[in-house]
């Protein structure tokens, strides 16, 4: 059975080893990548997890640096890298508090084989009014190009942790209806936004809407998986959050699914959402 693997980060080499520095001049960053012990891995180092684990896709993601220079790097070096190994699908970053900068970098990246923007975070903030306006141009413009987007949404209840922020539910939803025809992937299970898809109103305006499972083995028991395989199979996609965990820590639960539900969750959904 294919595994497509659609949540990973990579960094350039360049990055990984001016860490320190960049985390004392990006807060965002610091908060998740200041301290030693939070993994970071290279193109290389991807490639060698997608041979360990035997996966045979993979999303490849940025972070959504505030320095327009190493917005540029990042991509430049996901771009490059994954036309080394065909089996990674990129996606590009931005800083989504600058529109018209997102845009023409994400323009760029388009044309040189990006298939996404993410993950798209507020590590040093929150996600509420202000930052669903200011990602609507961009949102608009993916709608347009047939990208996907992937945000990082976390729960609001529950142990505190690094990178964990406010998240207006309302918000979100208010720019899912405001952006019908956008292809998105909520992260994390949607931080448990996917729930409200019982109610049928919400149901509607989550036609496109995507979920992962990145790190729900910190956050959730395991019956999260045949949640997700009994009401949204047709949604949920495989995602490990590498190099934070690896496809080995989701398997047995993954294995215990009937077989149906495991095969659109580790790999048809992806196929289906990234046109592969």
């Amino acid at each position: 059975m294919p595994v497509l693997d659609a949540h990973t980060h990579l960094f350039p080499p360049e990055i990984i080893e001016k860490r320190e520095r960049i985390a004392s001049d990006d807060r965002a960053f610091g908060i998740i990548y200041g301290g030693r012990k939070a993994r970071m891995a290279d193109g290389q180092q991807l490639s060698g997890y997608l041979e360990k684990e035997g996966i045979d896709v993979v999303v490849a993601c940025g972070f959504p640096f505030r320095d327009p220079g190493l917005v540029r790097l990042t991509n430049d070096y996901m771009l490059e890298t994954a036309r080394a190994d065909r089996r990674i699908v990129p996606f590009a970053i931005i800083d989504p508090a600058h529109e018209t900068t997102s845009i023409r970098e994400a323009e760029r990246c388009l044309e040189r084989g990006a298939r996404g923007i993410g993950e798209i975070a507020y590590y040093g903030g929150g996600f509420g009014e202000s930052e669903r306006r200011a990602l609507n141009a961009l949102a608009t413009w993916m709608e347009q190009a047939g990208m996907v987007l992937m945000l990082h949404v976390n729960e609001q209840v529950g142990h505190a942790y690094q990178g964990k922020t406010a998240v207006d539910f309302g918000e979100i939803i208010r720019f899912l209806e405001d952006h019908p025809s956008l292809k998105i992937i909520l992260a994390h299970m949607g931080g448990g936004i996917c729930f409200y898809e019982f109610m049928p109103e919400i149901r509607k305006s989550f036609s496109l809407v995507y979920y992962d499972l990145a790190a729900v083995p910190f956050l959730y028991s395991e019956a999260i998986y045949s949640f997700a395989a009994q009401f949204l199979s047709h949604k949920v996609l495989f995602g490990s959050d590498y190099p934070l965990l690896p496809y080995s820590r989701y398997k047995s639960a993954l294995e215990r699914l009937d077989r149906e539900a495991r095969e659109r969750i580790l790999y048809d959904n992806g196929k289906e959402l990234l046109g592969l």
